[in-house]
């Protein structure tokens, strides 16, 4: 439970300024404290929680940074908490739904954007959940951390996979500027360096005196190989570490943060009252989508006294997968991608909503059973782009184990498709770039989706229904280039390397104790995933067509290729996409080009930005965009078309 809200401190929002009708907001920081019960029932699935360490009441201690925005009269709020899962420490809130620049201390107007989410009366908060997160990190200090117990003396293989983008002989154990596991002394020489190739390739080993364990200039453990890591090819550092995280808390204090504030923060005496709600919805992206599909599936929509705590979750781009926030030596940073890091616990069976069984396994399990048991199953809306079905095994949400036959989909849930999108939104192409970053911009969508949910939650009305490619619609293929109608327009061949999911086998404790004892991994048969069909241009036929992608300028991926420098130049990278433009005309246009020019398509400028208005006008009668974004539609269409007729 939540023990204390201990703000440290209170300000105004813009000097006090009226927003909407809902008045002046203020925003809070500072700490909250938790006791977890490791006797509870709902928090059994929290893996090591009975070794940790328990105060005199026998509860687990806990500390988190939190982040709140309020009305500064509760009264005038619309009732809703919007709570946001932190990525990796970093609050995204505003930037996503009101269109801001990024901050995790918004001061001045620029982080609160257009102001959406507060003319629309809601009450917004965050809490730090991963507890390997330095409250000063990369390129962001205050981030929001999480400080739980750890289990002293327990020792177990943990496995840093490296991949560089430039020559470098140190890198850190952990992921990205992330605290990593200690190496334990007494073992230091039983840990193995090996390189590969490619993700699944029998890696060779690197001789144990060509190598060695050091430390970062700020302290990190790291390792240290004077012969240089080289830019794109795979390293796997398997080294035994010493006393892990109960990583897994992060669920519970979650839970318990907002469960707090949605039935206890207006009536407890001597408390802050930092905010009044009647419901709560959850936005989280990326590993953040992914921890809000693994809490639901650990029951922690429900609260230790059985109260249900979000009535509503957004869990954007997290595929089929769930995460590596909940096992002994957890890296909660870690995620398989098509060339990287194939090996952490991922994408983990089950994919689905609704119960299957793996005949290879002989599980049999859905991602909601236990939200269904208890009556605590949320309204939820799953968005993907086309990413994470090339790169995180979405297709799995919505087919069978087999990957053959589209399944019934949750009546709690609907999932949407982004078309022709890259794992995050993207910008206005600039600069003298033949292939610049994959610019639809889906946040349009996001802020008419989240109209959507609470009128689903308060009122019961339908949202928009789900938009997703299918195989009985023919649109979700197998990833063949026959199969997905690759037009291959020049300089941009099909890719022969997407992600690979398998089944993996971390040893006898895994499945019910959550310990990994063999690293890597046993490797099973793979799990068949399959993406979106595309048209004559390359863009993917089904789902929700953004303006760019319904009146297109070019070829739009979720995929890009690793650069010369970068190495593996075969390799698919991270969660990048790209824009392949058309040619102005034909004169400019080359030979072997099969897609249509530009002045083939369009009259002019003009014709152009009628054309994509009309798209989004298309989208708001379809609920999918809000009227406030029609003239961001046309002055994106502007920009994006006299960048490609001028390049």
């Amino acid at each position: 439970m939540l023990v204390s809200l201990t703000p440290d401190r209170a300000e105004p929002v813009l000097g006090g300024k009226n927003l909407g009708d809902v008045g002046p907001y203020e925003q809070l920081y500072g700490s909250a404290r938790f006791e977890i019960d490791p006797t509870h029932p709902l928090n059994e699935p929290i893996v090591d929680i009975h070794l940790a360490p328990v105060n005199e009441r026998g509860r687990v201690e806990c500390r988190a940074d939190f982040w709140i925005l309020k009305p500064l009269d509760a009264s005038r709020g619309n009732g809703n908490l919007f709570y946001h899962v932190a990525n990796r420490g970093r609050n995204g809130i505003l930037s996503t739904f009101n269109l801001g620049d990024g901050s995790n201390t918004p001061s001045d107007g620029s982080h609160f954007g257009d102001g959406f989410l507060l003319e629309q009366g809601y009450t917004m908060a965050t809490v730090g959940w991963q507890a390997d997160v330095p409250k000063n990190g990369g390129d962001q200090v205050n981030l929001l951390t999480l400080d739980v117990p750890v289990i002293e003396d327990v020792t177990g293989p943990v496995a840093c996979e490296i991949i560089t983008d430039e020559p470098t002989d140190l890198h850190s154990l952990g992921s990205r500027y992330h605290h990593p596991y200690e190496p334990s002394e007494p073992h230091t020489e039983e840990a193995t360096l090996k390189v590969r190739i490619r993700p699944y390739d029998t890696p060779e080993p690197i001789a144990r005196d060509g190598w060695s364990f050091d430390r970062l200039p700020d302290g990190r453990a790291a390792v240290r190989y004077p012969e240089g890591f080289e830019p794109g090819l795979i390293y796997n550092l398997v080294y035994t570490a010493r006393d892990p995280r109960v990583m897994g808390l992060g669920f519970a204090t979650t839970r318990d943060f907002v469960s707090f504030l949605k039935h206890e923060a207006s009536t407890r005496s001597g408390d802050p009252n930092p905010a009044t709600v009647e419901r709560a919805y959850t936005f989280g992206s990326s590993q953040s989508g992914r921890f809000l599909r693994h809490l639901l599936y650990l029951g922690f929509n429900e609260d230790e006294t059985h109260r249900q705590v979000f009535d509503g979750v957004f869990a954007n781009v997290a595929g089929g997968a769930q995460g590596s926030f909940n096992h002994r030596f957890a890296q909660p940073s870690r995620h398989a991608s098509a060339h990287f890091d194939v090996y952490y616990p991922t994408e983990q069976f089950p994919f689905n909503d609704l119960p299957q069984t793996d005949s290879v396994t002989g599980l049999t399990a859905g991602l909601l059973d236990r939200c269904d048991r208890s009556n605590t199953t949320p309204r939820i809306f799953y968005t993907n782009t086309s990413t994470e079905y090339w790169n995180r095994s979405a297709s799995l949400n919505h087919t069978d184990i087999t990957g053959s036959r589209d399944v019934d989909v949750h009546d709690h849930v609907r999932i949407y498709h982004f078309s022709s999108t890259k794992h995050g939104p993207g910008d206005l192409p600039s600069g003298d770039v033949r292939m610049p970053a994959n610019p639809v911009n889906f946040r349009f969508a996001f802020r008419a989706l989240l109209v959507a949910l609470d009128e689903w939650v308060r009122e019961d009305r339908p949202p928009p229904p789900s938009e997703y490619a299918t195989i009985e619609s023919g649109t979700l293929v197998p990833i063949d280039p026959s199969a997905v109608g690759w037009p291959d327009p020049p300089g941009l061949p099909f890719p022969q390397h997407p992600r690979r999911p398998h089944r993996l086998d971390w040893g006898p404790r895994w499945a019910e104790e959550g310990i990994i004892d063999r690293d890597p991994p046993h490797r099973r048969e793979p799990y068949p995933t399959r993406v979106s069909r595309v048209d004559e241009d390359g863009n993917e036929v089904a789902g929700i067509k953004m303006p760019e992608v319904e009146v297109p300028l070019g070829t739009f991926t979720g995929w890009e290729y690793r650069s010369e420098a970068m190495g593996a130049t075969w390799a698919l990278v991270g969660l990048a996409g790209i824009f392949l433009p058309f040619a102005p005309d034909a004169a400019s246009a080359d030979p072997n080009d099969p897609r249509r020019p530009v002045s083939a398509r369009y009259t002019d400028r003009r014709d152009y930005v009628d054309r994509s208005v009309e798209a989004g006008r298309a989208l708001i009668e379809r609920r999918l965009m809000l009227d406030r974004d029609l003239d961001r539609v046309a002055e994106r269409a502007t920009a994006i078309y006299d960048w490609v007729v001028d390049h």
